[in-house]
């Protein structure tokens, strides 16, 4: 009936184009939509009604305002939607710079935990590069340590790849000294470029003696040096390489020991470095100022074990089992 109505109404001119119209006014004003959707099949009528053209009349914007989209969404199947949409061209009406200023970025990648990922990542790698060069000096260490043991006649300790809480070896601790002594090179040399910086000018005068140069050069080394064994039990080279100063029985050194620690290395130095050879040949390790501290060095790479290379465990576990009885 509305639509015979409707179409009477559309004719032009007349009195019942315009009664027809009232009517339709009259009954769309009365009826109570609701009620009658309850007593008609939906789909039959949405399937007799052109909805292009009805969607042509309607103001989709006051539409969507009027309905609960999410309500809406649970009745749709989006990969059917998203099928047939023309993603690009929808895509090409989309302001995208006015959409990403609504958009906090930064709360998004902390809500994503990105950063944490991106950290995690380069600390392990990080880690991973270190661990390699400390497993190859491990295994030089190894490699030596067995050439001495042959030499002597000695009973060869038994091996495996995890070394952690073993006695250090030469080539790892003096790689752990070389490292020692170009951080502080490198650290003095700056500060001491500071002062002469400062000093030149505001007094026009700069630090040129050799001997206040030498004297500042060990008192840093020196409090280096004794600064991070107090603390840490290692320096950073020490760290670094994957080594820490312990006592002779296993425990941690105390304030003393490291003292001692550090004016018996010069010591060991002096003598033509005599006070080293000793790390080669006994079974400890100890060189002369490990032996005045009470102390020895031993590997220690914090979270993670230390570890010698594969091949090369594999290859003294073989050795060592052909030679034992």
């Amino acid at each position: 009936m509305v639509d015979h109505l409707e179409r009477v109404s559309s004719r032009p001119g007349g009195v019942l184009g315009r009664l027809a119209g009232k009517v339709t006014e009259r009954v769309v004003e009365t009826v109570q939509p609701d009620l009658v959707l309850s007593h008609v099949d939906v789909d039959a009528l949405v399937d007799r009604v052109d909805l292009n053209r009805a969607l042509a009349r309607v103001d989709l914007n006051q539409l969507l305002e009027r309905v609960d989209l999410n309500l809406l969404l649970e009745h749709v199947d989006l990969n059917l939607l998203l099928d047939r949409i023309d993603v690009d061209r929808l895509i090409d009406r989309v302001d995208v710079e006015r959409l990403l200023e609504r958009v906090d970025i930064e709360r998004l990648a902390r809500r994503s935990g990105l950063p944490q990922i991106v950290v995690e990542s380069q600390t392990r790698l990080a880690g991973s590069l270190l661990d390699v060069m400390r497993r190859q000096l491990a295994g030089l260490d190894a490699i030596l340590n067995r050439g001495i043991t042959r030499l002597l006649r000695r009973e060869p300790a038994p091996r495996s790849r995890t070394v952690t809480g073993e006695y250090a070896g030469i080539v790892t601790r003096a790689t752990a000294t070389a490292l020692d002594v170009l951080i502080i090179a490198t650290t003095f040399t700056i500060g001491l470029a500071g002062v002469n910086l400062l000093t030149t000018s505001f007094w026009g005068v700069e630090v040129r003696h050799a001997l206040p140069a030498t004297i500042a050069l060990a008192v840093f080394a020196f409090s280096y040096a004794f600064g991070f064994l107090a603390v840490a039990g290692r320096t950073p080279g020490q760290g670094t390489i994957g080594l820490r100063v312990v006592r002779s029985d296993g425990g941690p050194i105390h304030p003393g020991q490291a003292l001692r620690w550090v004016v018996g290395f010069p010591l060991s130095v002096v003598l033509f470095g005599l006070g080293f050879v000793s790390i080669v040949f006994q079974r400890e390790h100890r060189a002369l100022h490990d032996l005045i501290a009470g102390t020895t060095v031993v590997y220690d790479w914090g979270d993670r074990p230390a570890e010698l290379p594969g091949p090369l465990s594999a290859f003294l576990a073989r050795h060592e089992d052909a030679g034992s009885p």
